[in-house]
């Protein structure tokens, strides 16, 4: 039977994202650096794209229309109202494609310069002057444990070039806590594979390892804390209290690692305040000796948004400093009317789409994190007022339906987003944690107990330490309900060691 030709009709839908849309949600999802980092290679590229120089907006017009906007709720929080955001107004004159994903709002909508603020007093000062460099800008150089320990092989007289190489396989093995990680007999299976014209014993291996073990800093290269620990009293004055240290590490490691101080005070004859500056000069000495080369530079923060307290309460408003305001070069746009040359007005029009673009997807951006920023406030205002004691439950779900939002779109918003406020810089995801059942009462933050709980330790009486059951019983006369292993799993995720421990620590120190 022939098989014959036929026209079938299906019905559907299809999501697809414009890409005005997929460039919205980017530019969402970066940080503030990021985002800066993009608006600095647009403008590189993009002549329709241009800083303005100057505001145009009267500051104390801005101050009246700001105050005027503030609603005193009852716990005395401001949120600007989105009904004061105005109408973009961009030259239309060229023609331009619809617009997917439109954020029809004005940079003086999104910030508010005002020298009244706290936050203007924080402006840089490189506006005064554009050869001034701020000091943290002069950094030191920062010197890998790595690139200090090959310094040292290449200045070190090896009597062949193999123990050259040798050195090389083994620093390239020590990790960034200064220990060797792997094997002499991998090592050594290694350096034969990859150097076949090289002949190496296990024994070279070993020579080369005890000469690395010499390096700067002190203690480098070792296998194990107890090898590490030796290494460093090597290089120590020999003191009655070093040599015994030395003996007790090698003969004895495991009494240290359990606390069994009464036999250490046995066997070494020792009474307490002799044991006491035994264990101080064991523990000057450094079981990390490779964490001094770490890199200590903090990485650059730039908020968002800022919050600062006024006459009618908390006001959020975005970092002025963090984005430039961005426009379209009307200049460019009154020539492309002018234009014959239909190839210069079409990249004319490319280049002002793109600009475009960029200008609604910051202030897009700008707008989100506002409404985000304001909701977070207005949950946690008694965070910024009391501390951390005063967090409230807060999920990313309760956020999007409110503010009628995916939460995937909350989670963007607040990913790598910071928030100036007078308790300091947070990120904004820090404000959200789960509830903990509080057996019908309201539900805490686990945020809140865990401040809860580190202030209880930090009042404990350090001869009496507080355990997780009575930490327990504490928590419930401040009516807060929570169970004796949550309390444990809260303290060990604060780094407190148990009420034992720390019972051990107090009696050394």
């Amino acid at each position: 039977m022939a098989m014959m030709p036929g026209l079938q009709i299906n019905i559907g839908q299809q999501l697809k994202l414009t890409p005005q849309l997929q460039q919205s949600i980017k530019i969402l999802q970066y940080s503030a650096l990021e985002v800066q980092q993009t608006i600095q290679a647009t403008l590189e590229t993009n002549f329709m794209l241009e800083v303005e120089d100057e505001l145009v907006d009267d500051l104390d017009n801005l101050d009246e229309s700001h105050d005027s906007t503030a609603s005193e709720d009852s716990d005395n929080t401001q949120l600007a109202s989105d009904s004061d955001l105005k109408a973009l107004d961009i030259n239309d004159d060229v023609n331009h494609a619809d617009d997917a994903y439109s954020a029809d709002y004005t940079w003086d909508d999104l910030y508010s310069d005002r020298q009244t603020t706290p936050s203007s007093s924080q402006t840089s000062s490189s506006q005064d002057s554009d050869e001034y460099t701020a000091p943290e800008n002069y950094t030191a150089e920062q010197v890998s444990l790595h690139s200090h320990l090959n310094w040292q092989a290449d200045i070190y007289a090896w009597p062949s070039e193999s123990f050259a190489t040798i050195a090389s396989f083994l620093i390239d093995e020590i990790n960034d806590e200064g220990y060797l990680h792997a094997s002499l007999e991998s090592l050594l299976q290694s350096i034969q594979q990859n150097e076949p014209s090289i002949k190496v014993s296990q024994k070279d291996v070993e020579t080369v390892l005890e000469i690395i073990q010499q390096f700067e800093p002190s203690g480098v290269g070792a296998r194990s804390v107890q090898e590490c620990l030796l290494l460093q009293l090597k290089s120590l004055p020999k003191t009655p209290y070093f040599v015994t240290a030395k003996q007790l590490i090698e003969e004895h490691f495991d009494w240290l690692s359990y606390h069994d101080h009464k036999r250490i005070k046995k066997v070494y004859g020792l009474d307490d305040s002799q044991l006491d500056e035994l264990l101080r000069s064991i523990q000057s000495l450094n079981p990390r000796p490779g964490r001094e080369f770490s890199v200590t530079q903090a990485d650059i923060v730039v908020p968002d948004l800022r919050l600062f307290r006024s006459r009618q309460g908390w006001v959020v408003e975005l970092n002025a400093d963090a984005f430039p305001r961005l426009t379209v070069n009307s200049t460019y746009i009154d020539l492309a009317s002018k234009l014959t040359d239909t190839e210069q007005a079409r990249k004319i029009k490319e280049q002002l789409l793109e600009a475009r673009g960029l200008i609604k997807s910051v202030q897009s951006r700008g707008e989100t994190l506002l409404r985000v920023g304001r909701y977070i406030v207005e949950k946690q205002h008694r965070f910024f007022e009391e501390g951390e004691q005063a967090m409230q439950p807060l999920v990313l779900r309760e956020v999007a339906e409110v503010l009628e939002l995916h939460e995937s779109t909350i989670s963007r918003a607040t990913n790598q987003k910071y928030i100036q406020t007078p308790r300091g810089t947070f990120e904004l995801k820090y404000f959200f944690s789960t509830g903990v059942s509080q057996y019908g009462s309201d539900d805490q933050s686990a945020i809140a107990i865990k401040a809860h709980i580190k202030e209880l330790i930090s009042q404990e009486e350090a001869k009496k330490p507080l355990s997780d059951n009575k930490l327990m019983e504490l928590l419930e006369e401040k009516d807060i309900s929570v169970a004796r292993r949550t309390i444990a799993k809260y303290r060990e995720a604060l780094g407190i060691p148990s009420s034992s421990e720390r019972k051990k620590l107090h009696r050394f120190r």
